[in-house]
């Protein structure tokens, strides 16, 4: 057992080490990244008098997207900073000295790999959603102007439920007050069969109470139209909840809700390749993580006594960043439908894993 434990604590100083400068590094870009979010919105929140509380629940709410957004980075250089570190103290000469190849040291640094990539994933699929739907909800109930007619801030929002087309031409309280809202039914095959319009509806907490109702229905032939009152049995397929949720513009929703969707025919606002990129980038997540190690391997072999005036890290930031950016090109081409979404995901690791590896390789054979 004593045999092992050299073993044990140099697992737990790299990964203890590499752990602690990631979250330093994290919470730096997130603070920049916070700043410039709070820039755009600290003068809407103080012209709604929500004061200094205001945008505290604004930076709160926003922080989990923010964080799993700057994950893959902040790890990158972390990594960048511990292995330089231990590079230019003559730590990493010792342990390449006592046969810890490079491989055997990337190995060592695996337990933060899964730590921090899983709980990315984690954060991802069960913490982002909730946080960005009460973000959105908070940012609606607040806006003074968001339930008159014909406000400047209006805004218009589609979704599908299976065939049926729902449009509603503004939404307030939450999303539990909806001006001038239009269902539209159709059959199996597309064709439009009739539509519902209310010009308000209003949530009690279970349905939906309409205003000025209205049916039109076509023939068979679809040649003539028939205009009805309409009556209370006015039901969207959707919560107030829901609505905030398809409100925005990105696919903050869980696994549950990404499966319903796809193949239940639940509410969506986004096109479907977006919600399986969703699915899948919160699986590739961890996989970005170790590509970044990968990538910032290279300072291992930056010379003791060359110290800061090697160029090698300059070289490793921008592969970090030109990784990023790939990742998130590759990312749209998969969000409109263009590349498969399992693809896509696994596109820029693998591409990154590639660069990395031969650049590891180049640098043992000098």
């Amino acid at each position: 057992m004593t045999a092992h434990a050299p073993h044990y604590v140099l697992y737990r100083y790299l990964n203890r080490a590499l752990l602690g400068r990631f979250m330093l590094c994290g919470g730096v870009l997130v603070s920049l990244l916070e700043i410039l979010a709070l820039l755009e919105k600290t003068t809407p929140i103080l012209n709604r008098n929500l004061g200094f509380k205001g945008i505290l629940t604004f930076a709160l709410l926003h922080l989990p997207a923010l964080s799993v957004e700057i994950m893959p980075l902040a790890f990158m250089v972390g990594a960048l900073f511990l292995l330089m570190q231990m590079t230019l103290s003559s730590e990493m000469s010792a342990l390449r000295a006592a046969g810890l190849s490079t491989i055997n040291l990337y190995k060592r640094f695996l337990p933060a790999i899964l730590i921090v990539g899983f709980t990315g994933t984690a954060m991802q699929y069960w913490l982002i959603p909730p946080c960005e739907n009460a973000l959105a909800t908070w940012w609606n109930k607040t806006d003074p102007d968001a339930a008159k007619p014909d406000t400047p801030s209006k805004r218009i929002l589609w979704f599908r439920a299976g065939p049926t087309l729902v449009r509603i031409g503004q939404f307030a309280h939450g999303g539990a007050f909806l001006r001038d809202v239009t269902i539209y039914h159709r059959d199996p095959g597309g064709l439009l069969t009739g539509t519902e319009h209310a010009a308000t509806l209003t949530y009690d907490g279970k349905d939906w109470h309409p205003t000025g109702a209205q049916d039109l229905t076509l023939t068979d032939n679809g040649a003539f139209v028939k205009i009805t009152g309409g009556d209370n049995n006015f039901a969207i397929p959707a919560t107030p909840s829901m609505i905030m949720t398809l409100s925005e513009d990105n696919a903050a929703v869980t696994p549950s809700q990404i499966g319903a969707i796809l193949h239940k025919g639940a509410p969506a606002s986004l096109p479907r390749a977006t919600y399986r990129m969703a699915l899948f980038s919160g699986i590739i997540l961890p996989f970005q993580v170790a590509v970044m190690l990968l990538l910032a391997l290279p300072v291992i072999y930056i010379p003791p006594r060359a110290g800061l005036r090697n160029p090698l890290p300059v070289y490793v930031l921008a592969a970090g960043m030109g990784f990023v950016i790939l990742q998130g090109m590759i990312s749209a081409l998969g969000n409109a439908g263009t590349l498969a979404a399992p693809l896509a995901a696994c596109a820029g690791p693998l591409l990154g894993a590639l660069l990395g590896l031969t650049w590891v390789l180049r640098m043992e054979e000098r």
